[in-house]
């Protein structure tokens, strides 16, 4: 790494900059949400966990510009604003080189933070406010005695976060199926897999899973990315002599499907620091608006159209298709069979969506309501019926995705576009 005073000398306004912007506005909102409210005073224990947090200021060699990284913008948001007293922000960085930069630049920034108290043990740590100067396993050792509550993590590796540590954190704070209170966002460079990264000692990727023809070089990328999924299955789609383009979207797809382990739903959002390179943040959740508020955020700053499908005149097809399901229905009132349907169609990423959906039981609390809604949507053909995403927990319920095809046939409602970066 190198720096500009305590700044980490990065590039890329589409890239570093653009992500810190949607971090900076995301996480005040997260946190606006997962607190309780103004209603609530935000009373409810809330923790932004930056796994990787270099020193909260990046600097941007095109724009020669110091601005506040992720984790600064955490540290402000906790030391800047009202009624954050409940809010816990962990800040862990191994390279100790870049931990002294972090501990200048709180000191200058957030004088009234006591730097050594939020370095010291944290049973006697008082400022809400935990520095770990450790390794990432090291750290999670420690993190699993602090009282978190509603928990965002951020794994922002300058490469990749091995899935060992990964699974140890999912373990921690997922005990049951797709429980909600946990969010990760997940860094990866992509690109970086198939046309290599000196700086960092990667290798391209080989384009064959014969391991015969690999190089030394090669034979070390392909175990590192054995250690990012923490499986060797993903081998025979992405190591092919196919485009590298198709090759990134296999390796994004791969992964993606990896994280439904953990949690429902995974958004892929894509980063073009420069025109030969591209990164995503993953931003995992189990949580339908989570996961909602996350890629309008993404799609207003990178110039993405928002998602607005035409909620009348789908009603409107609905009704004509299904007069029997509408019967006594009149007004603004709508059956549990369309309120699920469009529920899912608007909010729910990839259309998946199970009897257990947070925002399904808030349309009906009754299991065998959203029980026959969900058999009937899959009769009409609107979702259908597959097998658990995960075997991370024994109680688990069969997975509905819906079918894109029928939706548009019959209602005329076209699929989300995928997020497209923005260019350089």
């Amino acid at each position: 790494m190198d720096f500009h005073e305590d700044a980490i000398v990065l590039s890329g306004a589409t890239g570093t900059k653009l992500k810190c912007e949607i971090l900076g506005k995301y996480y005040p909102m997260w946190w606006s949400i997962t607190s309780g409210g103004e209603g609530r005073e935000n009373k409810l224990p809330t923790s932004i966990l930056e796994m990787n947090a270099g020193t909260c200021e990046d600097y941007i060699e095109e724009t020669g510009e110091t601005i506040l990284g992720s984790s600064g913008h955490a540290m402000k948001l906790k030391l800047g604003g009202s009624q954050t007293s409940k809010l816990k922000v962990v800040l862990v960085e191994e390279n100790r080189e870049c931990f002294g930069h972090l501990k200048n630049v709180l000191r200058r920034k957030w004088d009234e933070l006591d730097v050594s108290k939020a370095e010291g043990e944290p049973e006697t740590n008082n400022t809400g406010v935990y520095l770990l100067g450790e390794s990432l396993d090291e750290a999670i050792s420690v993190i699993e005695s602090i009282s978190l509550g509603n928990s965002l993590f951020f794994f922002d590796q300058l490469l990749y976060t091995s899935w060992t540590e990964i699974e140890r954190v999912a373990k921690k704070r997922i005990r049951f199926y797709y429980q909600t209170r946990t969010e990760f966002i997940i860094f990866l460079f992509t690109s970086d897999w198939f046309v290599g990264r000196s700086k960092l000692g990667l290798a391209p990727l080989p384009q064959e899973s014969g391991e015969r023809s690999w190089t030394e070089n090669e034979r070390e990328s392909v175990s590192k990315m054995d250690d990012l999924f923490g499986m060797k299955s993903w081998r025979e789609s992405i190591l092919t002599a196919k485009s590298t383009d198709l090759r990134i979207g296999r390796l994004v797809d791969a992964y993606k499907d990896r994280l439904h382990r953990w949690f429902r739903y995974v958004v892929p959002m894509p980063f073009k620091p420069r025109r030969d390179q591209l990164y995503h943040l993953f931003m995992c959740s189990n949580y339908e608006t989570g996961i909602t508020l996350t890629k309008r955020f993404y799609a207003k700053y990178a110039e993405n159209d928002s998602y607005s499908p035409d909620n009348h005149a789908a009603y409107s097809r609905f009704k004509q298709l299904h007069p029997a399901a509408v019967a006594g229905y009149s007004g603004n009132q709508r059956p549990i069979v369309w309120k699920m349907l469009w529920a899912v169609i608007r909010n729910h990423e990839e259309g998946l969506c199970d009897i257990r959906c947070d925002d399904l039981r808030a349309i009906d609390e009754s299991w065998q309501s959203r029980l026959g809604a969900l058999q009937w949507l899959q009769i009409t053909g609107y979702l259908t019926k597959g097998d658990p995403l995960t075997d991370a927990w024994e109680d688990k319920v069969p997975m509905y995705k819906l079918d894109w095809k029928v939706v548009q046939k019959n209602l005329e409602v076209q699929p989300p576009k995928d997020l497209v970066p923005m260019e350089p």
